[in-house]
């Protein structure tokens, strides 16, 4: 490991950037790696106290503090942890490397080489920055490569036959990163790798056919009026998508409107559940979301009457009041999912909205089981996933999907 000389070019200019031509990483001899334009910032890693990082290869340290910088090459694992707000590097050994740093970043040599951090490995380069007593790892990677670590854990292994629907799920998902860049004002990132955004695991769920439809459709995005979409999308809409409206307390849009699905999604195991509470559990269940919300303890009593007040354009549960022998709760839109929840995994949400009621009582008129016979998974407005899958089994083209799921939109190809 030794030190470098000064490098004209810091990678702070990359994550601010926007250009026509590539905007070049580190260079060493004739091994280089390259941030291309458009790219995303994709938070990996936050609350650390100390991030260890290596690389299939070797990799240069970019350690900066404001306008100064200083580059070390190792081929072995680093760490980077926070002392009093700054940043301080260490070897694989523990010695310091270089300490009271604004910033760090990884940058592998070479175009095959690949970033590890936390057992993931990651395109493009991983920028490190001080957030208080810990640390945050941002990685800074070209939008295309973003999708091919997004698209696969969103639409599951898919065959060849399905290939189409895997070119719309990489269309929307390009259209809701681009939408979102610079989104968090302020922040260092522009997405979560998490559910917060969109699931983003890095280089090692990669494969062929999900990297041929993201090539396939390099740059296209939906639009609508030239502006990016809200492109919203689920798992399974059981048979009809909704009204973004209906659904959220959002405003209407033209093009997040309710669509009739067919059996396109009915090959899908959510396509129709049932979960089944005692009163007692319901009544429990309801208590401690209620509790939670209000900040304080809240009982309930027995539940006399579960009634559905209204419905949805696409079938789902708009309006539902729970009635108790003192009071009546009343729930609305998605919130429903999570009052309710599931006996058969506590720690989630009721599937869908998109169900009945059917109450069992005792001789006496006394609530003994309740049963949610629904179908569907996920929210329902956008695109239903399983119905892009079935659609492109059916020899529906990727453009054809999108434009059925989102009503009069446009598809542009923007680079």
């Amino acid at each position: 490991m030794k030190l470098s000389v000064r490098i004209g070019i810091g990678l702070g200019v990359l994550v601010v950037a926007w250009g026509c031509a590539s905007i070049p990483g580190l260079r060493e001899e004739s091994s280089s790696t390259y941030i291309r334009v458009p790219f995303v910032r994709v938070l990996v890693a936050e609350n650390s106290d100390k991030i260890e990082l290596q690389a299939d290869g070797s990799f240069a340290i970019e350690c900066l503090v404001g306008k100064k910088q200083s580059v070390y090459y190792s081929s072995q694992p680093v760490g980077v942890s926070s002392m009093n707000r700054k940043l301080i590097v260490r070897d694989i050994t523990g010695n310091e490397i270089e300490s009271g740093l604004d910033e760090v970043n990884i940058i592998p040599r070479g175009n095959s080489n690949r970033i590890r951090l936390n057992k993931k490995r990651y395109r493009g380069i991983v920028k490190i920055v001080p957030d208080g007593a810990t640390v945050r790892a941002i990685n800074v990677v070209y939008m295309e490569d973003y999708l091919k670590g997004v698209v696969p854990p969103e639409i599951g292994p898919r065959k060849e036959n399905e290939i189409e629907a895997v070119k719309a799920q990489a269309v929307a998902a390009r259209t809701y990163a681009m939408a979102h860049l610079k989104q968090y004002v302020g922040q260092p990132y522009d997405m979560k790798s998490s559910i917060y955004d969109q699931v983003y695991e890095g280089v090692d769920v990669e494969n062929k056919l999900v990297n041929d439809a993201i090539a396939k459709t390099a740059g296209r995005v939906l639009t609508y009026q030239d502006s990016f979409i809200s492109a919203y999308y689920h798992s399974t809409c059981g048979g009809t998508t909704d009204n973004i409206a209906d659904v959220w307390d959002k405003k209407d849009i033209p093009y997040l409107k309710s669509v009739e699905d067919g059996t396109a999604c009915s090959w899908s195991k959510y396509y129709s559940w049932r979960e089944v509470f005692t009163e007692k559990q319901l009544r429990g269940r309801i208590e401690q979301y209620l509790s939670s919300d209000r900040g304080r303890q809240i009982t309930i009593g027995p539940i006399q009457d579960i009634a559905i007040m209204q419905r949805t354009a696409g079938g789902r549960v708009a309006r539902m009041n729970l009635v108790t022998k003192t009071d009546t709760y009343r729930f609305a839109k998605d919130r429903i999912r999570w009052v309710i929840g599931r006996t058969s995994n506590p720690d989630l949400i009721l599937p869908s909205d998109r169900f009945k009621v059917l109450l069992d009582r005792d001789p006496a008129g006394n609530i003994q089981r309740i049963e949610f016979k629904g179908s569907g998974y996920g929210h329902g407005v956008g695109m239903c996933q399983c119905g892009a899958i079935g659609q492109s089994r059916k020899g529906w083209t990727y453009d054809k999907i999108l434009k059925h799921y989102y009503t009069n939109v446009d598809l542009k190809k923007l680079y």
